[in-house]
């Protein structure tokens, strides 16, 4: 599947969880943290991000996800740094490390 798809496929996906959640009136947990934080996650919608509060997400690092999603546009434009294609890489980084994202090299740099 070629990045553009791939984009475009958790796009669709975003509105299809959407659209369930709405229907069984179930709300969508939105991480809050306290401090600044740099979220890891397989992949996130470009919905979850446009709730995220850039004073304290300073970055999104993703195992999967793609330069070119939509959550992507929208994080950099929020001032929140974008790391995409990690895979294996995160599996040892636990709660509550200090973690750097250079975004120059587009790699991650643990403390």
């Amino acid at each position: 599947m070629t990045p553009t798809c791939r984009a475009r496929y958790i796009d669709i996906e975003d509105i299809l969880q959407r659209t369930l959640r709405h229907l069984q009136g179930v709300q969508e947990r939105v991480p809050t943290p306290g401090e600044p934080t740099i979220i890891i996650a397989d992949n996130i919608y470009p919905s979850t991000v446009l709730q995220l509060d850039a004073s304290f997400v300073k970055g999104l690092c993703l195992r999967d996800g793609s330069e070119q999603a939509h959550g992507a546009i929208i994080a950099r434009a929020a001032g929140i740094a974008w790391l995409s294609q990690q895979g294996e890489a995160l599996n040892s980084v636990q709660p509550g490390e200090t973690i750097v994202l250079d975004m120059r090299h587009q790699r991650l740099i643990r403390d």
